[in-house]
């Protein structure tokens, strides 16, 4: 009985410290991790050199844009760039972008009524633009529009509510665009 007993201590003597090695283990080895990754990061002495212009790419995307579009298409661009809202969206935003490592931004027509025709990716009731901010890593979209050509109305999207809002430009150009794109 007394040798039973005996052996059941050491017994759980040894799990006690198989337990513990096993814990000094797990942290040892999380420490030597992390020591390991730092050291990577240090090592890492590569410079990252962006280059900036001074000219603006927005403007070079718009007059790209304005050309390659046919005269309707051209309409439906003034029409949103002209609107009070888009100037709100933009003013400053070629600047901001850039500061933040940004290249520029600027406008894609993504659908419309003849996606042949304006090399859109795909056909829409609507003209729909994207105001988008290009960065050297990725693409980020940050403002939708759609003009309606029957309902003759400029819309910008409201992500939050999934609805389309209706918002104010030039009606001007809408007697310019009846000529032009019936």
């Amino acid at each position: 009985m007394l040798r039973k007993a005996s052996l059941l201590s050491v017994t759980a003597i040894q799990m006690k410290s198989i337990r513990i090695i096993l814990i000094l283990f797990s942290v040892v080895a999380v420490f030597a991790c992390n020591n390991q990754q730092s050291k990577k990061a240090d090592d890492n002495s590569s410079e990252v050199i962006k280059t900036t212009s001074e000219k603006p790419f927005r403007k070079k995307t718009e007059e790209t844009g304005l050309k390659d579009l046919k005269p309707c298409e051209n309409l439906v661009k003034e029409i949103l760039t002209t609107s009070i809202r888009y100037r709100q969206l933009t003013k400053g935003l070629n600047k901001a972008v850039v500061k933040n490592g940004g290249l520029y931004f600027g406008v894609s027509l993504e659908g419309s009524p003849n996606p042949g025709q304006d090399k859109t990716l795909s056909y829409s009731k609507t003209y729909d633009f994207t105001v988008y901010e290009m960065y050297t890593d990725r693409q980020l979209n940050t403002a939708r529009f759609s003009f309606n050509p029957e309902k003759k109305q400029l819309y910008e999207y409201d992500a939050v509510h999934d609805q389309l809002k209706p918002i104010e430009f030039d009606r001007n150009l809408l007697l310019k665009y009846e000529t032009l794109c019936k």
